[in-house]
């Protein structure tokens, strides 16, 4: 094949095992005929070779999202379809009055050497002929049958119509109108309607075959939940999800937890200000390069991660089948998980699981409840992030991990790479402020980041007042006057936000209130400049204590 037709493959498939069903009729029409004379030249029939591609196409349907390969859609197919017609033969053998799928549909009702859906469904709400002496065939067959039913059991029968003529038939919308009298607007809006439908199906039918293929028939469907207890406000108290996530995940180990404020300064999060070019849109909080920057914060906290996703994309469904059983093996191990995005853009908790009801307990700051496995990174962002902690030492809180932790706010503040059209660090004042100055500001979304930054300054403070109660001489000093300015600074965000509230955002568009947003945000960025500086001094001094403790 060639490399150009590879990458048409590759990205068909993708796109299919999304849920878009014309990217899968596509590769039908792509592929069929070369796996309809693989199996031709295996029976040498016709009508045998019809059964087997038709079987073999729906089995693909059904289980694309296990197609790891993506470019390699036709070897795939065609193995599917060689393992089919072999399967038929052996039952041919036993039963050679019966061809399985002339049994199945009856040729009465089989157009184009295919077969209706309508059919389909009624003869497989019927028991289905399992009485091979091959129990392993058996068992094959009964899977086929019910997760083919379950697949198009939600749909009506018209969707079922529509459905049939679009991906087997290969009829555009326009031909389909035509062919049942309907207009191709609700042509297109049935078939949009169908393939939501089936994309959540085939994704639960991935998941419960994969439940089967990992605990065995007759297994019991597990039923895990942790004793997370979150008191009453709990996610009012900090506006960056991702620390009280942590600070929680601490909360219920049993490694001894630290307060919120030092949750939020040894993973740099106290410090930390993002913001979006132009409109200070809402997405700049979490416009950032999570992994490493979370793997050095947890990092100081003794723990370390693993993770699935980055937070972009959304899952194939071979990722999200990946991503719920890296969920459930955690929380089976007694560890909550963290994940993007649950009922809104933001970071919650996964505690709990059932396998039967195919949910996750969940919980965010817009509530504690159910999410269905395959709804796991297709919320709102539509972004797939999963993590899990794991500790990598009993304690953590040594001045080098304050050390470490005054890096990470340094290479934040100055140099941090991250996405274009946003800034980090003290760059993300200038942004601001140009933002203000230009008259491009987007109320809500500078209220949002106003809302988590004064926030995060607060913390900042606290954070910094737990070290001056532990370091002593100039240390202490250097720590004290960190805190006095960032004190300054959140003083000054905090009244940025009274001004323009969350959620309404105020007015900043106003010359009165912009020229106001220009002078406080001057100030707060030279006062974080002047605690940056003593902090500077405050690692530098840790690093030559370091040092000396090494070679003493």
């Amino acid at each position: 094949m060639k490399a150009l037709d590879q990458e048409d493959d590759r990205m068909l498939a993708s796109q299919a095992q999304q849920g878009d069903d014309a990217a899968f009729s596509e590769l039908v029409r792509r592929h069929r005929s070369r796996a309809y004379g693989v199996a031709l030249r295996m029976t040498g029939d016709p009508q045998s070779a019809e059964d087997a591609v038709q079987e073999a196409l729906l089995q693909a349907f059904v289980h694309i999202g296990q197609l790891a390969e993506l470019e390699r859609f036709s070897p795939w197919l065609s193995r599917i379809v060689r393992n089919q017609t072999i399967s038929n033969k052996r039952r041919a053998a036993r039963r050679p009055e019966e061809q399985f799928f002339s049994v199945l549909m009856g040729d009465a009702e089989t157009y184009n050497g295919g077969a209706s859906l309508d059919n389909i469904l009624h003869r497989l709400s019927l028991q289905p002929r399992t009485d091979s002496d091959d129990p392993e065939l058996n068992f094959a067959q009964r899977e086929f049958f019910a997760s083919v039913h379950r697949m198009f059991h939600g749909l009506s029968g018209k969707e079922r119509e529509l459905f049939e003529a679009h991906v087997f038939r290969h009829l555009d919308p326009g031909e389909i109108a035509q062919l049942y009298s309907v207009s191709e607007a609700s042509v297109y809006k049935s078939l949009s309607r169908t393939r939501k439908k089936l994309k959540d199906e085939r994704l639960r039918a991935m998941l419960r075959d994969h439940f089967l293929e990992t605990q065995g028939e007759g297994a019991r469907y597990p039923d895990v939940q942790l004793p997370i207890r979150l008191p009453k406000g709990f996610w009012s108290t900090c506006f960056t999800s991702f620390a009280l996530c942590v600070h929680a995940w601490e909360q219920h180990t049993d490694k001894k937890p630290r307060s919120l404020s030092d949750v939020m300064g040894f993973t740099g999060q106290a410090f930390r200000l993002c913001v979006q070019a132009g409109t200070i849109g809402a997405a700049g909080p979490s416009m950032f390069f999570w992994e490493p920057v979370f793997a050095e914060g947890v990092a100081n906290l003794g723990l370390n991660f693993r993770h699935i996703g980055d937070g972009g994309t959304a899952p194939s469904a071979y990722m999200l089948q990946k991503a719920v059983a890296f969920a459930r093996d955690e929380i089976s191990e007694g560890r909550p998980v963290i994940a993007w995005d649950l009922f809104g853009p933001e970071f919650g908790l996964l505690y709990g699981y059932d396998d039967e009801k195919q949910m996750f307990a969940a919980s965010d700051s817009l509530g504690s409840r159910g999410l269905a496995y395959e709804k796991l990174g297709r919320g709102k962002s539509g972004g797939l992030f999963v993590l899990g902690l794991n500790c990598i030492e009993h304690e953590s809180r040594s001045l080098g991990s304050l050390r470490r932790a005054i890096n990470m706010v340094a290479a934040h503040a100055f140099d941090e790479r991250t996405f274009p059209g946003f800034a980090t660090g003290l760059a993300a004042y200038d942004m601001w402020l140009a933002a203000f100055r230009e008259r491009t500001i987007d109320p809500l979304g500078n209220a949002y980041t106003l809302r988590i930054a004064q926030d995060a300054r607060w913390h900042a403070v606290r954070f910094l007042r737990s070290r001056v109660a532990e370091l002593e001489g100039e240390r202490k000093r250097l720590a004290f006057d960190a805190e006095g300015h960032y004190y300054e600074t959140a003083t000054l965000l905090s009244r940025l936000a009274d001004l323009f509230p969350f959620p309404s955002g105020g007015a900043p568009l106003t010359r009165e209130n912009a020229s106001q947003a220009e002078l406080w945000l001057t100030e707060a960025q030279q006062h974080e400049e002047q605690a940056l500086e003593a902090l500077g001094r405050l690692a530098y001094m840790l690093t030559d204590e370091e040092k000396e403790n090494e070679n003493g």
